[in-house]
């Protein structure tokens, strides 16, 4: 019998989504594959992508890829800046909650967690997942994750047929 999961964390350690390089081209992308599973595992055709770019000082140049990569693949895209928009909390709940996947990118894990904390996302975050809303992100938005939830993680081996619980 297969379990059907709600609390989904796709936690991705490092790769590219196509970014421009220095030398005028584009990094290769890495990602495909896994972000295509996190977007098949909202069971829509068009999900919503919040990406929050909070580790990178809310870079637009990473929400231009993001939306330009996450576009292609049929998603509608929004960002959520902490750093450079002073949002109402109402504003940022509504953000979070619209969200079927919430993808966080890479950069400054300490800073990250830390605007988090002080403006309260942990917990909107903790709430979305506590709801089905699929977490993912790369690097420190892979590191978020583990820092905040407790996962359930199931057939890690391949002998293994219960779900068991960690905490990060």
């Amino acid at each position: 019998m297969k379990m059907k999961m709600k609390n989904k964390i796709i936690a991705i350690g490092g790769g590219e989504i196509g970014k421009p390089n220095p030398d005028g081209g584009f990094y290769p992308i890495e990602t495909l594959k896994i972000d295509k599973h996190s977007i098949a595992l909202t069971g829509k055709k068009n999900p919503k992508l919040l990406f929050i770019p909070t580790a990178s000082s809310d870079s637009e140049r990473y929400y231009t890829t993001v939306q330009k990569y996450f576009s292609k693949l049929g998603c509608k895209t929004d960002v959520l800046y902490l750093l450079s928009n002073k949002l109402h909390k109402q504003e940022i709940k509504k953000k979070i909650t619209s969200a079927d996947i919430i993808y966080v990118g890479g950069g400054n894990t300490l800073k990250m967690m830390n605007e988090w904390r002080k403006q309260g996302v942990d917990d909107l975050l903790k709430k979305a997942h506590n709801q089905g809303t699929v977490m993912t992100g790369v690097s420190a938005g892979a590191i978020c994750w583990l820092a905040m939830v407790t996962l359930t993680v199931e057939n890690i081996l391949p002998t293994q047929n219960s779900s068991s619980k960690y905490r990060g």
